[in-house]
């Protein structure tokens, strides 16, 4: 029993320990367990405080709240986070503060912000959990919000300016505002206004103030305008005053200065330009030792030939010059040219020429003395590339290499000698001048100049332009002209030279480059001898001068002044009278043989002024000189040829003048001999005789008000060609040198325009320069014919005011360049087409007839069977007087026929209405004799007996005459119609044309009884 019970016993202890064993082992497995629970509690809670909050907010603020709008919100839980915390960076200032209300962060600024000072805030901010920890930093950027809390205020207080009474100006001041607000919609200026509305001015939004209507002085002196500026919010500035004072301008001007002066082609004979000028002072009160009268007369020659006629008879042929461009000759018959006196050669810079060796056999240049003598014209936008050389004469190597050993060219507008040393020149080693390189603007200014370079032996070199010799300015004296040497070229035997003018030639690649963009007169060389001075000079004087009155005629308290060219003259007097009688006796001169056909403009501007007061300018005068041919005798209405008071010889002798006087030789190749000299001009004019400008269209015009109104092009249908005399064209001579349209009477500005139409500028684009004036148009330029149709095609002629009209005249002439002739005027006359009410009916067979003298067409409209007869609203303005005589419709045919007889289209339209008329009754006729019986028993006869002689038009329709269609009119009216109405009676004129037949029947009977 003992041992059953401690074999229980050692059983149950065995039991006990393994349970133990078991349970020890279990809560070791839970406390790991638990230990790993905590340590990944406490990671989600520091993670958790990372992420409180956001990366980066954004915030908006006005400049006059405190609560700034955030984005996104600053969400968090109150139970963990306690307050927040801003870190302020060092020297900036936060002027922020934030507080925790229900779980969000709110941004606050401590005071009102100002975007003017500070636009935007950048800094961080952090919460703070309530145990004292903190979260991971967020940014934020604050932007303040502007508010429009400044109005513009202008840079000035107040603007004064002045203007001239009677002008119109493009801008006469320019006021400006500024707002300090920071955003553009708020701080930029958007809008200008003028207050008081009943001023004539007007003002954009750039702040410009143009006026609308010429200011008169009378009306009032000084005008006074209250101006304004808006932001682009329209927040009004407070207005400032603009006083805009007129200044009065004079109404005297001088009189009896003829708008045309005509002048006969002639070396002996002297005009007189203003013979009957006189001058009307104004409201000028002062003593005449007190008034002073200026007065000058120019004479504007810069658009004829090369600047002016140039004449070389009276310089001596003491030199032999070279003309290495002469025309008809062998090597220039293929190139592109105008014909004339001074021919005028076209280099497109693919096109030159090379002298034959027969004229100038391989010449060195280097080493003997040479002038080298040309005119030409070139344009900075002749080349797209600046940097190309373009070659006016040019001496290379003639085989094997490429080499220049002389050659005139331009260059990036720099007009450009190169002269190089040979090997046997000197040194091989030593640097010797070999390009010169003259900076000048007449290179690219698209103007005829006259060019002379020398070369002495010891390489000094000279320039002269247009008779002048450059010298250098201070500044520019060591770099203009710039000079470069060079080494002398390198020996190479067997190698001549080749001349060339408008390229240079390439022996390598046997052809010309590097040509020359523009037009070259002459080119002419001088070789062993250069040009002195004066035989540069009289080459260059212009042949045509203005005389200035005699000495004799001068008071003592008159002077008269000439410039050194004597196209300028100037007069200073207190006396009115002797001012008076200078300007009459001012006298125009043209010295050359031939001179150039065409217009010179002259300007007369006067000023005079009391002692101690300001001067007061008066109106510019332009007038203009015509050059006709020999064979034209053109006398004008006030200009007359006067030799009594001075002649050339006399002018000559008296004033000594040099420009007429010096004998020197001139740059041209001239006959030998006087015989020779004759026979060539005889040559010249024949050949020119042989060519003609034709300008063809149509010469009648009739337009309606609206057209007229809108603007017509009055040359529309024009065409111009040069045909020789057996009418055929001349390819080589379509060129055009000048074309003027002259209005006549001249154009009344108030109401009358001529413009360009759609463009301005479009003459621009071309070498055409337009001068538009109330005397019509003005075109000059060497240009081709398409181009000078292009810009008389885009005239565009309106008036406001076509009721004061009857007609308006135009006549077009052309000159072709240096052609020494100019095409016949060709007129066109513009005729307005005037309302005029119609008679309702008509009452007789005269009346038809008499419709058809007096009106373009006649219309009746048949609707239905309501019967209405009208006639056309708007007759030819030549065509209003009527006739109430009453006559046998014979005699009144006869009439008409008479009345139309000088015209072939009026008397054609006559014909063709008689025989219509005539085949009408012919089958009226026939059906009366079908019909007579059914027609007598229809119609009543004693009423129509009564009235045997009306016609019954209640059907009767007359046909459009077909030559006037483009002359259909309104209806007429006690008042305007409106266009809609317009329209209507149109569509029903052209629906009835279908529909026009005859009602005879009370014809037939009426001829019956």
């Amino acid at each position: 029993m003992c041992n059953n019970k401690l074999a229980s016993l050692a059983v149950s202890f065995l039991l006990l320990i393994c349970g133990l064993a078991r349970a020890a082992g279990s809560s070791m497995a839970s406390f790991k367990y638990q230990m790993s629970l905590s340590n990944e509690n406490d990671d989600d809670y520091l993670s958790q405080k990372e992420n409180v909050l956001e990366k980066s907010y954004h915030g908006l603020i006005r400049e006059n709240e405190t609560l700034v709008e955030i984005t996104p919100l600053i969400k968090v839980d109150e139970e963990k986070i306690c307050n927040f915390r801003l870190l302020k960076k060092p020297y900036h200032e936060i002027p922020f503060q934030i507080e925790l209300v229900n779980n969000l962060g709110i941004l606050k600024a401590r005071r009102t912000l100002n975007c003017e000072k500070r636009k935007s805030y950048h800094f961080e901010i952090m919460a703070i959990f309530c145990d004292g920890t903190h979260s991971s930093t967020a940014n934020v950027h604050i932007t303040v919000i502007d508010i429009n809390e400044y109005a513009p205020t202008f840079l000035q207080p107040s603007y004064v300016t002045e203007v001239d009474e009677g002008r119109l100006y493009k801008e006469i001041i320019r006021v400006e505002a500024t707002d300090k607000d920071c955003t553009p919609l708020f701080g930029d200026v958007c809008k200008y206004e003028i207050l008081n509305n009943d001023q004539p001015f007007i003002i954009d939004n750039e702040g410009s103030i143009k006026n609308t209507e010429p200011l008169s002085h009378k009306a009032s002196h000084n005008h006074i305008l209250s101006v304004v500026a808006y932001d682009c919010a329209m927040k009004e500035s407070a207005p400032i005053m603009v006083s805009i004072k007129v200044r009065r301008v004079c109404d005297a001007r001088f009189l009896g200065i003829p708008e045309r002066i005509d002048y006969t082609a002639s070396t002996t004979e002297s005009l007189s330009l203003f013979p009957n000028a006189r001058l009307e002072l104004c409201d000028l009160y002062c003593g005449k030792q007190n008034l002073n009268i200026h007065t000058s007369v120019a004479l504007k020659t810069k658009h004829i030939s090369f600047g002016c006629d140039r004449d070389i008879s009276n310089c001596s042929t003491g030199l032999s010059l070279i003309d290495l461009l002469p025309r008809n000759a062998e090597w220039t018959k293929d190139l592109s040219y105008d014909e004339g006196f001074e021919p005028v050669f076209h280099f497109d810079g693919s096109t030159g020429v090379i002298v034959p060796d027969a004229l100038l056999f391989h010449h060195d240049f280097s080493t003997r003395s040479f002038s080298i003598v040309t005119i030409f014209r070139h344009s900075s936008m002749a080349s797209g590339n600046k940097h190309i050389k373009e070659h006016i004469i040019c001496s290379a190597d003639d085989h094997k290499m490429n080499r220049h050993h002389m050659a005139l060219f331009v260059r990036n507008c720099r007009l450009i000698l190169l002269l190089r040393k040979n090997f046997n020149e000197g040194d091989l080693n030593i640097f010797s001048p070999a390009e010169w390189r003259w900076k000048i603007p007449h290179v690219c200014d698209n103007e005829w100049h006259h060019y002379v370079l020398s070369v002495n032996q010891l390489s000094k070199v000279e320039l002269y332009i247009d008779g002048v010799r450059f010298e250098n300015s201070v500044e520019d004296r060591h770099n203009n002209p710039e000079v470069i040497d060079d080494w002398p070229l390198h020996a190479a035997h067997g190698v001549n030279t080749t001349l060339s003018v408008g390229a240079c030639y390439q022996s390598s690649e046997n052809r010309l480059k590097h040509g020359f963009n523009g037009d070259i007169s002459q080119i002419k060389v001088s070789i062993d001898t250069i040009l002195s001075a004066e035989d540069v000079r009289c080459g260059t004087n212009c042949a045509e001068h203005l005389l200035p009155p005699p000495e004799s005629l001068l008071e003592a308290d008159s002077q008269v002044q000439a410039n050194a060219q004597m196209n300028e003259i100037y007069i200073e007097g207190q006396s009115k009278s002797n001012v008076e009688l200078l300007l009459q006796k001012i006298q125009y001169v043209n010295i050359k043989d031939y001179p150039t056909i065409g217009r010179r403009n002259i300007e007369v501007r006067t000023s005079m002024m009391c002692i101690n007061q300001s001067a007061i300018r008066l109106p510019t005068i332009e007038t203009y000189i015509m050059v006709n041919e020999p064979n034209q005798l053109v006398m004008s209405e006030e200009g007359v040829a006067d030799n009594s008071e001075m002649n050339v010889g006399e002018f000559k002798d008296k004033f000594k003048i040099t420009t007429y006087t010096q004998k020197s030789s001139f740059i041209t190749s001239r006959p030998s001999t006087v015989k020779d000299q004759g026979q060539h001009m005889q040559e010249e004019i024949s050949s020119e005789e042989k060519s003609k400008i034709i300008i063809s269209g149509n010469t009648n015009n009739l337009v309606s008000y609206p057209e007229i109104k809108r603007g017509v092009h009055i040359l529309g249908n024009i065409n111009i060609t040069v045909v020789n005399a057996n009418n055929k064209i001349m390819s080589n001579m379509q060129n055009l040198d000048s074309c003027s349209v002259i209005v006549f009477p001249s154009l009344n500005p108030d109401h009358e325009e001529i413009q360009v139409d759609g463009d301005e500028s479009l003459s621009s684009t071309l070498d055409i320069k337009t001068n538009i004036n109330k005397d019509g148009v003005e075109m000059i330029g060497n240009d081709a014919i398409e181009n000078y149709l292009e810009v008389l095609k885009a005239l565009l002629y309106s008036n406001k005011k076509p009721a004061y009209y009857l007609n308006r005249v135009f006549k077009l002439a052309c000159t072709q360049l240096n052609s020494e002739f100019k095409s016949q005027e060709f007129t066109l006359t513009l005729t307005v087409l005037h309302p005029k009410l119609a008679p309702k009916t008509i009452t007789t067979t005269a009346s038809i007839f008499r419709v058809a003298e007096h009106s373009p067409y006649g219309i009746s409209g048949v609707n239905g069977g309501v019967r209405s007869t009208s006639l056309d609203n708007r007759l030819f303005a030549h065509a209003m007087i009527h006739s109430h005589d009453a006559q046998e419709p014979k005699v009144l045919v006869h009439s008409i026929i008479h009345k139309a007889e000088s015209s072939h289209p009026t008397m054609l339209i006559i014909l063709i209405c008689a025989f219509l008329v005539i085949v009408l009754c012919g089958v009226s006729i026939a059906r009366l004799k079908n019909n007579g019986i059914k027609y007598t028993e229809r119609q009543p006869c004693p009423k129509i007996a009564d009235e045997s002689l009306v016609w019954d038009d209640s059907a009767l329709t007359i046909t459009i005459n077909p030559m006037q269609t483009d002359a259909v009119s309104e209806d007429s009216s006690n008042s305007e119609n409106s266009e809609s109405e317009d329209e209507e009676v149109v569509k029903g004129r052209v629906s009835n044309v279908s529909q026009l037949e005859w009602d005879n029947s009370n014809m037939f009977t009426s001829a019956y009884n």
